[in-house]
């Protein structure tokens, strides 16, 4: 099959959806390619400049077309016409792909508004995704309680869109359930359209130690760290945000050393908390390291800690053989059900006695053995050969191909 993905932004160092799921397609065959805008990811956001800018440069590139990871990666320019990220070209780009399946990240984004208008005019079959969660989207908790009037407003600019817009779609695949019911509530996605279709995990990249050498480079980084072996060393990836909130984590380990527990913490990224997290004993920060380059790094740790919202790092941190420790206001369970602890979220006190129970090394071996068995369960290969599936489904179902075949 020729697959295309559409998607905003793209940065080739990130670990996201976008990255991991055409590598995947592209190993089992498929001809694959990422069209996408030269925004590179969060470039539009107000912090993109001290929290990315030094790890991924200028947040804006020049276009192009190169091959990544098996698959064709084009990166068109911006319509200067329009605000926000509609990239220019877009449609003429699929009329000259011609591909038998648009795979979209959103609902009501430019992308999927314009795979939509070029739907009538080319044969490919249209899916779309989510991947906004209840932790990002404030209308999730406030909807209820807000006036009559913006409901109904709200319902006819926004639901009502979605529920056009989603009359070519095949199938809409959120990532979490909280990200389905916000497809289905807020952007008028058809239940019955709906499959969750969790993240997975690059198992070539991300799993326990398997040989001495691994075994050597966690003890060198460990001492590069200040780590000794009988301290206990939790990792945290990721902005350093109030959403993202690591600083909690660090009030966490200076109350558990107070105690006398033998803890230490590592934060791998960049952020306007950086400065308190330093200020906090037992804390060190590394800058953002490209995606295929943290494995070492959970490896070299005891435990994966994520405060508040997710991460797609949870998952690659578990298949590393760590127990993990989220956020009570989580929705996606899955993610640390059997291979780690939730915490009440805004209680250091909490997080500390989350932490103290993973203080038993059996405890944490129980939950990293877990963590390793679901990882491989939800291995990007594996999601990709389902997608599959879906994908060829719904290619049979055209008349187009079917009297083609039959011929």
């Amino acid at each position: 099959m020729r697959i295309v993905f559409l998607t905003d932004w793209f940065s080739e160092k990130m670990g996201y959806a976008e990255n991991c799921m055409p590598k995947a397609l592209a190993a089992l065959g498929h001809e694959v390619h990422v069209v996408t805008s030269t925004a590179q990811v969060y470039a539009t956001s107000d912090f993109y400049k001290s929290v990315y800018e030094p790890y991924l440069g200028p947040p804006f590139v020049e276009p192009q077309v190169s091959t990544l990871d098996g698959f064709t990666l084009h990166r068109l320019p911006l319509d200067a016409r329009k605000r926000g990220l509609h990239i220019a070209g877009l449609r003429r780009k699929l009329f000259d792909l011609r591909p038998d399946v648009v795979q979209t990240y959103d609902v009501l984004g430019p992308t999927t508004v314009t795979a939509t208008w070029a739907k009538p005019f080319l044969p490919f079959k249209l899916f779309t995704g989510n991947h906004v969660v209840a932790s990002v989207f404030p209308l999730y908790n406030e909807y209820a309680k807000k006036a009559w009037s913006f409901r109904l407003g709200y319902r006819l600019r926004t639901t009502l869109k979605g529920m056009l817009l989603n009359v070519p779609v095949v199938k809409c695949y959120p990532a979490t359930v909280d990200a389905a019911d916000i497809a289905i509530r807020f952007w008028g996605v058809p239940r019955g359209k709906i499959r969750v279709d969790i993240l997975g995990v690059d198992t070539d990249l991300f799993h326990p130690p398997a040989a001495p050498a691994d075994d050597a480079l966690r003890r060198a980084l460990r001492g590069r760290l200040g780590v000794n072996d009988e301290e206990l060393l939790c990792v945290y990836t990721g902005r350093f945000t109030a959403g993202k909130n690591p600083l909690r984590l660090a009030q966490a380990i200076t109350v558990l050393r107070k105690e006398g527990h033998p803890f230490r913490a590592v934060f791998l990224g960049s952020g306007p908390q950086a400065a308190e997290i330093l200020a906090c004993e037992g804390c060190a920060i590394h800058p953002f390291v490209a995606f295929r380059d943290l494995p070492p790094f959970f490896r070299a740790a005891d435990i994966g800690v994520w405060p508040q919202q997710e991460s797609t790092s949870m998952l690659d941190a578990a298949a590393c053989g760590l127990p993990i420790v989220v956020s009570n206001r989580v929705q996606a369970v899955e993610r640390v059900t059997g291979n780690g602890l939730q915490y009440a979220e805004g209680s250091t006190d909490d997080l500390a006695r989350a932490l103290r129970e993973l203080e038993a090394k059996d405890v944490r071996r129980r939950l990293g053995a877990c963590g390793i068995m679901k990882a491989k369960e939800i291995s990007w290969l594996a999601i990709a050969r389902q997608r599959v599936e879906d994908y060829e489904a719904a290619r049979h179902l055209h008349p187009a191909r079917q009297n083609a075949a039959q011929s």
